[in-house]
């Protein structure tokens, strides 16, 4: 929040809640203060001279978090009833006596009686709040060790000699060294300064600053004298997101921008910090399945596009067929020995001859027949292929659709609605994390008698499974001489008896995970996890197993 918001908030709360008494100061989130104010009687809404009817309590909140810092109102100081933790209990029954702001510096000052006074600090990469008794510190809010606030008065150059004198050309961007110049004009301000003096806010900055340029940032600071709150929306202030909280509107702002009036900074405030909270909460939800959906969507339509190239070209399976048809009907009496025949094209232009490669330990005829196989098998193998390209192509517009879908959510109820109604598809094509889940390095598959197998992903997850989720007595299985991933049964007690047919699925299931997986049988160890060594200095998943009995089964499959 810039110095100019903060100092007309003060102003506006130091009407509403002088006298006011503290009856309660917790958290609720992390780093998010609240403390609940008793009105006294006859309080004025901030920004006008008529009491507020039905309005006796306020909620003081303010948000300690470097990336959002700011303070805002919230009518009725409501209390969750769980996940709360009290905190600066010195404040509780005290009354505030004034809100104030040091000069020109980012701290918002409450009064309390008996000389208590909690500073807020909004900037820097980590705010906090900070409570003092006669200037000196008693407690921090954030847990850190309380400190006396140092204020610095932000430089403020009101001639264009004071604004060339502050002037530093290092900096990326014309905009970024009009605001180390002019410190208590925030960065949209400084954009628009630039816009006013009819330059290029994104231009690299010179030796000095443009003789125009003074003119705009003259004409920012005059607006500033009588500031007037607006919060600038990209889109429209019904579903749009909150861009910035100004104490002056901005005369060029970007084409996506909205800009809307309020008739007090505590109001826009309080719609700023609700609305950028939700934002807050949209974008933790929005980002984690957005970027993933869309980079499977892509890679699904480049399969579907690559799949359809393919059935796009000629069938080999007729060419193959052809050659059949040749043997048949022209070389009937041929015997093996030929790795090659050229036989005039009867089926095409006789003219010509067609010259078909043999396998010399084959008959014309037997050739014939497999040229005829083969066919058959392409023909299938095309259909399959069909069938493949169908599926591809649905599942590639249905994640298109559910990403279209996805962007064009504006508010966190519209994105919550999406995610809870789509939840099955989104399960089915993103990882676990992809969708705020923990990833387990693990599979589990069901088995019979309410069992379940855990399959390790890789060498880690081999590791982790054995020697950090098994127990002594769970059953351990492992494909016996090949490289595969460990199985793990959990058992409830030393004594539960695993059925044989919930040992035999896992034992296919090891036999899956394993380099063996094409064999028709696989021997596979199966011995409980306490004989079950890792080897010392060797890489993760090597073990030793010193008591085993082997299945012999046939991989499952999935």
């Amino acid at each position: 929040m810039d110095f100019v918001t903060l100092h007309a908030l003060a102003t506006e709360w130091d009407t509403r809640w002088r006298g006011a008494a503290v009856t309660g100061a917790w958290t609720q989130s992390p780093r998010e203060l609240t403390l609940a104010l008793q009105l006294a009687s006859g309080d004025a809404e901030p920004g006008t001279q008529n009491p507020e009817p039905g309005t006796r309590t306020d909620a003081f909140r303010a948000l300690c978090d470097g990336g959002l810092p700011m303070v805002w109102r919230q009518p009725g100081g409501g209390r969750q009833r769980r996940n709360t933790t009290d905190v600066l209990p010195e404040l509780v029954g005290r009354t505030v006596e004034a809100v104030r702001t040091p000069e020109r510096d980012r701290f918002l000052v409450l009064h309390f009686s008996g000389g208590l006074h909690l500073w807020v600090r909004l900037f820097g990469p980590r705010p906090n709040a900070f409570l003092l008794r006669t200037g000196v510190p008693i407690a921090a809010f954030l847990g850190d060790e309380p400190e006396a606030p140092a204020t610095r008065p932000a430089p403020h150059p009101e001639t264009p000699e004071a604004f060339e004198g502050r002037w530093r050309s290092n900096r990326k961007r014309l905009s970024q060294a009009v605001g180390a110049a002019v410190p208590l004009v925030s960065a949209p301000l400084a954009v628009d300064a630039c816009r006013r003096a009819g330059l290029d806010p994104d231009a690299s900055p010179e030796a000095s600053p443009p003789p125009a340029l003074w003119r705009g940032v003259q004409s920012v600071l005059d607006d500033l004298k009588a500031p007037a709150p607006h919060i600038a929306w990209r889109g429209t202030p019904e579903d749009g997101l909150p861009e910035a909280l100004l104490p002056a509107p901005l005369q060029h702002p970007p084409e996506d921008w909205t800009l809307e009036r309020f008739e007090s900074f505590d109001r826009a405030c309080s719609v700023f910090a609700r609305r950028s909270l939700g934002s807050r909460h949209y974008r933790a939800l929005y980002a984690p399945v957005e970027k993933p959906l869309a980079r499977l969507a892509a890679k699904r339509q480049r399969s579907a596009d690559a799949m359809l190239d393919e059935l796009s070209q000629p069938s080999r399976a007729d060419g193959y067929e052809a050659y059949g048809h040749l043997l048949m009907a022209q070389a009937s009496g041929e015997g093996p020995g030929r790795e090659e025949l050229a036989l005039p094209d009867i089926m095409g232009d006789p003219s010509e001859t067609v010259t078909i490669p043999l396998d010399p330990a084959l008959s014309a005829v037997e050739n014939a027949e497999r040229y005829y196989d083969k066919a058959r098998r392409t023909r299938r193998s095309r259909e399959e292929a069909e069938g493949r390209w169908e599926a591809a192509h649905a599942e590639a517009e249905e994640l298109g659709d559910l990403l279209a879908r996805l962007r064009a959510t504006s508010t966190l109820q519209d994105l919550r609605d999406l995610l809870e109604a789509e939840d099955a598809t989104l399960a089915r094509v993103l990882r676990p994390e992809a969708r705020g889940e923990t990833s387990e390095p693990f599979h589990r598959f069901p088995l019979p008698g309410g069992f379940e197998a855990l399959v390790g992903k890789h060498a880690r997850g081999n590791a982790h499974l054995t020697t950090r989720v098994a127990s002594p007595h769970d059953l351990w299985l492992h494909a016996r001489g090949v490289p595969g991933s460990h199985v793990v049964i959990k058992r409830r007690a030393r004594t539960t008896v695993v059925p044989p047919e919930a040992v035999g699925q896992a034992a296919r299931l090891a036999a899956r995970f394993s380099t063996a997986k094409t064999q028709s049988q696989v021997p596979v160890q199966v011995t409980e996890r306490k004989y079950v060594r890792p080897i010392k200095g060797g890489p993760p998943g090597l073990v030793r197993v010193d008591r085993e009995d082997v299945l012999l089964v046939e991989p499952a499959t999935l």
